[in-house]
């Protein structure tokens, strides 16, 4: 499986279809040459997703409110599915891309766990880092797995695909460890009323940067987080049994078992009481 390098390289598309005839599910991987090409999508809506890393050329992608953004060796942009995009490339560039493709079902399971962003579409990963070298690779398994075991190897391509996109997102080491580091924090804090301009203040860091760079990375803001953490804590102490919806409401730093009933009820979409009796006794 030695990639043949940029020159050598023979245009090919694999796709393998998988899993329920009616859901259309399929995963492709490939490499295309599109030298001479201007336009290679316009204003275009598709049924499926796409990462594409640019090896050779130069381009513009379009989102559907104009933004434009250049595209260059290294480049790895999205095409997300039902969302309007362009893609202009330099006829005169030699274009040469790698890719991968899936159903949306497969996508949103991605979007689900935040290892994919919907208004993310571009990102960077340094020419020369071997990512050809694995799409190659990718490319090579899918084609040679056997029927049995293609449903494995999409769980290995869905990982291929969360792990490149989490490459590109490290190039801001910065901001992953404000990130990480507010986590950590939070975490420790979820009994407790945080508010998080105070947060911030004591942190040295501006309020909206933070804000918008937490959202950025974690897909949601961090309020937000707080919440959801504060949620998987109240599952964790109803579950064990030894609290009461009042007791656990206090430990968590709500002001009332109301306040806790109604927050858990719209994150979990149990009341707590019907919650904790529905769990087996241990």
């Amino acid at each position: 499986m030695v990639y043949p390098g940029h020159d050598e390289i023979k245009e090919e598309l694999i796709f393998r279809s998988l899993g329920d005839p009616a859901r259309r599910q399929r995963i492709g991987c490939g490499f295309m040459h599109k030298g001479g090409i201007r336009v290679d999508e316009f204003e275009t809506r598709l049924s499926s997703y796409a990462l594409i890393y640019v090896i050779r050329g130069r381009g513009r992608y379009i989102t559907a409110t104009g933004q434009e953004i250049d595209l260059v060796p290294g480049s790895l942009f999205q095409r997300h599915p039902g969302v309007l995009h362009s893609t202009v490339l330099d006829p005169d560039s030699g274009w040469l891309e790698c890719f991968l493709d899936f159903g949306e079902d497969l996508y949103r399971a991605l979007v689900s766990m935040r290892l994919v962003f919907s208004d993310e579409f571009c990102c960077w990963i340094p020419p020369a880092s071997g990512v050809e070298e694995e799409f190659y690779k990718t490319m090579l398994s899918l084609k040679e797995a056997s029927e049995r075991e293609l449903p494995h190897f999409s769980m290995e391509v869905l990982q291929f695909c969360a792990s490149l996109l989490e490459r590109s997102r490290l190039q801001d080491e910065q901001g992953w460890d404000r990130v990480e580091l507010s986590c950590r924090d939070f975490n420790l804090m979820i009994c407790q009323r945080l508010d998080l301009r105070e947060y911030c203040r004591n942190r040295g860091w501006g309020y909206e940067s933070f804000r918008k760079v937490f959202y950025k990375k974690m897909g949601l803001s961090p309020g937000q987080y707080i919440i959801q953490r504060r949620m998987d804590e109240a599952c964790r102490l109803l579950r064990m049994g030894n609290f009461t919806v009042k007791e656990t409401a206090l430990r968590l730093g709500y002001k009332s078992p109301y306040e806790f009933s109604a927050q858990f009820r719209r994150y979990t979409g149990w009341t707590p009481r019907d919650y904790r009796g529905a769990q087996p006794s241990t």
